[in-house]
């Protein structure tokens, strides 16, 4: 990580600026374009979607739209990284515009229709897809700094070295001692997805890391049967396990959130595709 493809640029930052934001212009010309119509556009009554404006760009939202979720079959289908970079990059940049399409289409007017749950559904997919696009462009340099040079592989071998160490060294002290560090150290598991990207199982695994720093520090120091020579180690291993978990903690919440993304995006996707077909099969017969 970061992934190289095509001119050897990382593939979070390839596909934004594909060919120079090739795709990013083309959307910004869409979005002047139309917003222009829309400015000069004069009908008969309210701007809505049944003035030809409104059937125009209806259109256009229905084409990009149907584009767009082809996008997600062909990326399954065929896989690969470079030859659709250029996709992804249009995917992006063509899909944020849709929304201001759609808004145009509409004329801004809104009810509690089944046209008003499509744009909702729509709005709910593309602020799924814009989430993931920076999961993408700013999570892989997070969690390579994060890491600090290591792998997941070889933090988590770490990491069971250190609980190794600590329970070792807990067993020179009384039992109750033992019994915190033991708590501390419990392995690390990642827990139900809302715990993980709440960070709720990390707020938990630090209470009991600093709980059992703390009683060593305050309670064991006090006891004349034990030196700081025999404190010290204990202390400092539960502390460096206790960095490295948070580091393995936080690289999990990156790589679920750069994943679980799409299990909003996907679904919403097809439920959206089944609206806008009711949408049509409305508009048309009442017409």
């Amino acid at each position: 990580m970061p992934m190289e493809v095509g001119d050897s640029q990382p593939i979070h930052l390839a596909f934004l600026m594909w060919r120079r934001g090739f795709y990013a212009k083309i959307a910004l010309t869409v979005l002047i374009v139309c917003i222009l119509l829309y400015a000069w556009d004069r009908p008969t009554g309210p701007a809505n979607g049944g003035t030809a404006l409104g059937y125009g760009l209806g259109v256009m939202g229905l084409v990009l739209t149907a584009w767009l979720a082809w996008f997600g079959i062909r990326r399954r289908r065929y896989g690969g990284a470079g030859s659709l970079e250029g996709l992804l990059s249009a995917h992006v940049y063509l899909g944020s515009v849709l929304i201001v399409v759609v808004s145009l289409h509409a004329g801004f007017r809104f009810h509690w229709n089944v046209h008003t749950l499509a744009f909702a559904l729509m709005f709910v997919v593309i602020a799924s897809g814009m989430f993931g696009t920076y999961t993408f462009w700013r999570f892989p340099e997070l969690m390579t700094r994060n890491r600090g040079g290591m792998t997941l592989t070889t933090m988590t071998a770490e990491l069971a070295a250190l609980e190794v160490r600590c329970t070792q060294l807990a067993l020179a002290f009384p039992d109750d001692v033992l019994a915190l560090v033991q708590d501390a150290v419990e392995p690390a598991r990642t827990g139900q997805l809302a715990e993980l990207i709440s960070g709720r199982r990390q707020k938990q695994m630090r209470r009991r890391s600093l709980v059992a720093i703390s009683h060593v520090q305050t309670q064991l120091a006090d006891r004349a049967a034990v030196t700081p020579a025999e404190i010290l180690p204990l202390v400092q291993n539960l502390t460096q396990r206790l960095v490295l978990m948070e580091r393995i903690y936080r690289d999990w919440r990156f790589r679920m959130l750069m994943l679980q993304w799409r299990s909003v995006h996907m679904p919403m996707t097809v439920a959206l595709l089944m609206a806008l077909l009711i949408h049509v099969v409305v508009v048309f017969y009442d017409w």
